[in-house]
């Protein structure tokens, strides 16, 4: 079939030993399937996971049980004609058929067909996927200097299933000798001559820099594991991504689209078809690891994501989320920052040059930021307790600088401690994170918080 002439590499050999199973799907179901073939190369191991089991079980199913499992689907694609549809293209495949059903009112029942698939079919699959995987994951989210913390209003989503942990910081007097205290066990003075690489950073990374994400509107965390590095020696253990640092790349993405506009398009989605050809590098040093797979992360997360080109917070509670639900990393840290004031939408058009009577100075919000981030945390919160990979296996920390207080959010149905806990410090949160990994524990006074990790 010319339908999969498109696709190469892993995902062509994927097609040709599972063909005659791809042939008999619906084709609203295989041209789904299809157009993330096209991309192969842009999706992550987990990813990749998910579409290999799918096919194996796909091909697993009688015949019943294939028809069980897509006969509703089938008839309202025939309902509508979808099968009179002829092209090679599997987006023009895709957009044909959804006209078809828009047109013949069937467009909400094949959402609900659609929907009762993968209600019956994402047990099966996370079963075989996440089988006996017990590793523990580590989710810190950060509220960077200058949020206006009202501490009668933090983390209050957390209230009722949190541990709240004083803390002792009188070795962390700025917010470099918070982060150097709170990663490597030790403040910023005690190691700026060669300080090693933050061991909770590289000992998570595992086999890959794809195990461990680094994520924030400000650049500090990047300094400090830049800090650990000579000059010349790119930073290898970690993926990580700076709102602040990536303020050239979000400027050339902004005005290549803009540049495109003005040249002539028929409309939104040749728009976004062009968007998604893009191949943009950032400059080097700008982000720690880069690859094809994190190349495509990066746009889509500038061009797919709310507000994420103009606002540094929704960009680092994006980037998590989704680095949540395809890369599964084994530790993610999100730093938010003080967010700009809201301007009028006339100043804040994507892709276009405001007029200079629309141009308003930049002035920051801090009270703004702290109920935005308040919110954000908790968005990411809920995507661990979505999916297998994290839920029930996470250890999820808030902490923010300068605060003499943590939030701990033990996994599963792990009861908060019912009496307050003793003072820690930032050292003992890096011996904890690193015990709850199973990584060596880092040379420096800190001690386990045996409550978080028993």
């Amino acid at each position: 079939m010319r339908l999969y002439s498109g696709i190469t590499g892993e995902a062509q050999e994927l097609v040709q030993k599972n063909q005659s199973i791809l042939d008999r799907c619906p084709r609203t179901f295989l041209v789904s399937i299809l157009l993330e073939f096209e991309k192969w190369s842009t999706l992550f191991e987990p990813e990749k996971a998910y579409f290999r089991i799918l096919l194996s079980q796909l091909g697993a199913f009688t015949a019943s049980e294939f028809e069980s499992m897509f006969g509703g689907l089938a008839k309202l694609e025939m309902q509508a004609g979808c099968g009179q549809v002829t092209t090679d293209d599997p987006k023009t495949l895709q957009d044909r058929t959804q006209t078809l059903l828009r047109k013949e009112g069937l467009l909400s029942s094949w959402r609900h067909e659609i929907d009762g698939i993968f209600q019956k079919l994402q047990p099966i699959l996370e079963s075989q996927l996440y089988a006996g995987d017990t590793t523990h994951r580590l989710v810190v989210i950060l509220y960077g200097k200058g949020i206006a913390i009202e501490r009668d209003k933090l983390w209050k989503r957390f209230r009722e299933i949190g541990i709240r942990i004083p803390l002792d910081l009188n070795v962390a007097s700025h917010s470099e000798a918070f982060l150097s205290a709170l990663f490597t066990g030790h403040p910023e003075e005690m190691g700026s001559d060669g300080l090693a690489p933050p061991p909770i950073f590289k000992g998570s990374s595992k086999n890959s820099p794809l195990d461990c994400w680094i994520v924030e509107a400000g650049d500090a965390l990047h300094g400090l594991c830049e800090k650990s590095a000579k000059k010349e020696q790119p930073i290898g253990y970690a993926t990580g991504m700076s709102f602040d640092r990536l303020r050239s790349y979000r400027d050339q993405l902004t005005k290549t689209l803009y540049a495109k506009v003005q040249s002539g398009i028929s409309g939104p989605l040749e728009l976004a078809a062009y968007a998604r050809t893009l191949k943009i590098t950032p400059q080097e040093g700008l982000t720690f690891y880069t690859s094809e797979v994190v190349l495509a992360f990066l746009r889509d997360i500038f061009l797919a994501g709310n507000g994420t080109l103009f606002m540094n917070n929704s960009f680092v509670e994006w980037a998590a989320v989704q680095a949540i639900k395809r890369a599964q990393p084994r530790m993610l840290v999100a730093r938010f920052g003080v967010r700009d004031k809201m301007k009028p939408f006339s100043s804040l058009l994507l892709f276009s040059k405001p007029r200079t009577t629309d141009q308003i100075p930049i002035l920051e919000d801090p009270l703004g930021s702290f109920i935005d981030v308040e919110l954000l945390s908790y968005y990411i919160w809920l995507n661990t307790q979505k999916g297998p990979p994290y839920r029930q296996k996470t250890l999820f920390l808030l902490l923010a600088e300068g605060v003499d207080e943590m939030l701990a959010l033990l996994p599963g149905s792990r009861e908060p401690a019912s009496a307050d806990l003793p003072t820690a410090t930032l050292p003992d949160i890096a011996a904890t994170m690193a015990h709850w990994l199973d990584l060596p524990s880092p040379a420096s006074p800190g001690r386990v918080i045996q409550h978080l990790v028993a």
